[in-house]
């Protein structure tokens, strides 16, 4: 694995430095005796050198393919930036660009992966399901120089199975991936960007620190924080923006690094990871670039002692064991385990870190030391919610355990509460609070299940009605996971899956204890929580929408792969994917089914390659061709069956016609038919005769 020195120092013949250069990818090389006096040009004799190492290590790798692609990521101006920059490198090459969206349907020998930040647990949506991607439609895949995060399961896994050659464009990522792929490591392609149009003096100060999910929790930003990489409206003005003024203030990388070489001040904060740190050691040694701090709601400067080992253990012997399962949101976990607090039963809780960044879980283990009958377990790894919650319910030897979710809190007394409901209905398996949400309406209260030869449809009680349209307490078809009181026992015979690790673990369960203990959840009127849930993505079309879809596709396809049934067939899976109703908004319930074969047969990345690039239209076509031809079949038999009463009725009418025709032939044959001609002159005179006699009799 091959690394660019962190030093370059370029002489000529006789052994002196050779003038700085300032790349011009548009034409030759600019000496930096010519650069503009009055604008302000960075020290670069290293770092050009270290740029043009970089430039060579990456075109001697791409070589020189039949066919090329570049592929754009998404993101903010700075991956603009990157963009720009890469198109600077692969100057006279022959290549096509496309967005991740149009990856999914590209192919060929070579392609280029976009340099990023999304292999990050903020947007591990984005970059890992790209590779998998390319690597299913091209030979050979180089992913540019980019940042890595591999504590996240996902980008981990990704860099894991891969084939492809990955740059790192700093070092502490490049120790992360060098024992889990073929790592390179080289500059980021944002530096192969011609800047010198932009250069200029500056005045005052720009605070540019982002405001996405990728900053640090809890910091806080200057009154006049601008985050140029989402308010400018184009890269150019991005630019200008940065270029007019003097001292530059970012926890953006892009931001840092276009500062520096337009030659200003530049005081960078680290962002959620070691993203802006590692750039700025890596490949800005030399400039005007320091770190600087913000001020944060927290930050835990100590070590605290955890507790291991099994989580029976540490805690005295409590009737109800408390799980909170939680990933990089300690303050909302710490919330939620003090809401548990001012009830009269017997509590210990279990709070399971599944693999928070270590900010995060270092957050947590403070908050859980400093907390009575706390026990915090930390896996190396994010088993999902339903393989948190098993593992530990399995080791739980209380009689009863709580799962609440950790942006849920209960209201005082409310345990109380769901306790003394079990204890007054020993035939309950499980009962379940009422959940409100911040703004006072239900999200549920319990729930409806209805099971149909198909499908299985969940319902939520009193969803977006205000409490007192509630019914009171009382049986339920199902209890959802926010906060839910369960008897321990019941996970030895029905243990949740853990294969349900996206979503749906909580309907799944219940399905599956129902079928053996009918009638044995309840809700609890009394019993309340409030739900500080996010909203969630709206359908979409969109790389990172249906990244996250075709996750939530597959717990579907585990339930119909475990039940041969659909899940949630009233709404949810057709909601994921709304190809799965007609022009008319019916469900195609063949299609559907379909679907959920291929997911299990094909797997996640597959499957949404196809989805992106209109390869799923045959399969859903196809359910819907399944269905036309029951409607066909239908209609063959409708069709039968009219022409058969037709020729009912035709049979009928012919026996009577038939019956017609030998009367009429016996009259004729008849003496009185016969003697007609002779009879008809008479009756007519005596028709006649009888008329005058009535006329007679009315005139007198």
């Amino acid at each position: 694995m091959r690394r660019i020195a962190d030093e370059f120092h370029g002489t000529d013949d006789e052994g002196s430095r050779k003038l700085p250069i300032e790349q011009n990818t548009n034409g030759p090389r600019i000496p930096r005796e010519r650069c503009d006096v009055q604008e302000p040009c960075p020290r670069t004799d290293p770092h050009l050198a270290a740029i043009e190492a970089s430039r060579r290590l990456i075109l001697e790798q791409l070589g020189a393919p039949p066919d090329l692609t570049f592929v754009r990521g998404a993101g903010s101006r700075g991956d603009e930036l990157i963009w720009a920059g890469t198109r600077q490198l692969l100057a006279g090459m022959t290549y096509r660009e496309v967005d991740l969206a149009g990856l999914c349907a590209a192919s060929g020998n070579t392609v280029l992966l976009s340099g990023s930040g999304a292999f990050c647990r903020p947007f591990h949506e984005l970059m890992p399901r790209a590779l998998a991607v390319a690597e299913l439609r091209f030979e050979r895949v180089i992913v540019l120089p980019s940042s890595f995060d591999p504590s996240d399961d996902e980008v981990h896994e990704a860099l894991a199975r891969t084939k492809a050659t990955v740059f790192a464009r700093e070092l502490q990522s490049y120790e992360l991936i060098a024992s889990l792929c073929e790592a390179q490591l080289a500059h980021d392609c944002a530096f192969f960007f011609d800047f010198a149009p932009y250069r200029r003096s500056g005045h005052g100060t720009l605070n540019a620190f982002r405001t996405d999910p990728e900053a640090v929790a809890g910091r806080s930003l200057p009154e006049d924080n601008d985050d140029i990489s989402v308010s400018a409206p184009s890269l150019v003005r991005w630019l200008e923006t940065i270029a007019d003024h003097e001292l530059i203030r970012t926890d953006r990388a892009h931001v840092m690094i276009a500062a520096a070489m337009l030659g200003k001040r530049v005081e960078f904060a680290p962002n959620s990871y070691h993203k802006v740190e590692g750039i700025a050691r890596y490949a800005l040694t030399g400039f005007p670039v320091s770190s600087t701090a913000l001020p944060a709601a927290r930050r835990s400067t100590s070590r605290h002692p955890r507790r291991t080992g099994s989580l029976a253990a540490g805690v005295a012997q409590a009737r109800v064991t408390a799980i909170v399962l939680t990933r990089d949101r300690p303050d909302q976990a710490l919330q939620a385990i003090d809401s548990l607090r001012g009830n009269a039963v017997s509590l210990r809780t279990v709070v399971i870190d599944n693999n928070s960044a270590p900010a995060a879980a270092e957050t947590l283990a403070e908050g859980c030391a400093t907390r009575e009958d706390v026990l915090l377990r930390r896996f190396d790894r994010n088993p999902g919610c339903a393989g948190g919650r098993r593992l530990a319910a399995e080791e739980t030897d209380s009689e009863l355990v709580l799962f609440i979710d950790d942006d849920a809190e209960l209201a005082p007394g409310a345990l109380d509460l769901l306790v003394a409901d079990l204890d007054a209905h020993p035939e309950a398996a499980a009962v379940t609070a009422t959940v409100a949400l911040p703004n006072g309406l239900i999200q549920h209260s319990g729930g409806l299940m209805r099971v149909s030869e198909v499908g299985v449809e969940f319902e939520l009680i009193g969803a977006g009605q205000p409490p007192d349209t509630l019914p009171a307490s009382g049986q339920a078809g199902w209890v959802p996971g926010t906060a839910v009181l369960v008897r321990r026992s019941l996970f030895d015979q029905f243990p949740l899956d853990d294969q349900m690790a996206a979503y749906f673990e909580d309907n799944e369960w219940c399905y599956r204890v129902n079928l053996s203990r009918p009638d044995s959840f309840r809700r609890s009127l009394q019993a309340r929580a409030t739900h500080y849930i996010a909203s969630k993505n709206a359908p979409g079309v969109d790389f990172a929408t249906r990244s996250i879809a075709v996750e939530l596709l597959y717990a579907h396809a585990r339930f119909y792969q475990r039940h041969g049934k659909l899940l949630d067939i009233g709404g949810g899976l057709f909601e994921l994917v709304p190809e799965l109703r007609d022009a008319s908004g019916k469900r195609e319930l063949a299609a559907a089914r379909l679907l959920m074969e291929l997911l299990r047969t094909k797997g996640t990345d597959w499957t949404f390659m196809e989805w992106m690039n209109g390869g799923l239209d045959t399969l859903l076509s196809a359910g819907r061709r399944l269905a036309a031809r029951d409607g066909e079949l239908i209609e063959e038999r409708r069709r039968v069956s009219e022409q058969e009463q037709t020729i009912a009725k035709q049979e009928k009418l012919l026996e009577f016609l038939q019956q017609r025709h030998t009367t009429l032939s016996a009259i004729e044959a008849g003496g009185w038919w016969r003697l007609r001609r002779r009879l008809f002159p008479i009756l007519r005179v005596y028709w006649w005769l009888r008329g005058r006699k009535s006329g007679s009799q009315s005139a007198s």
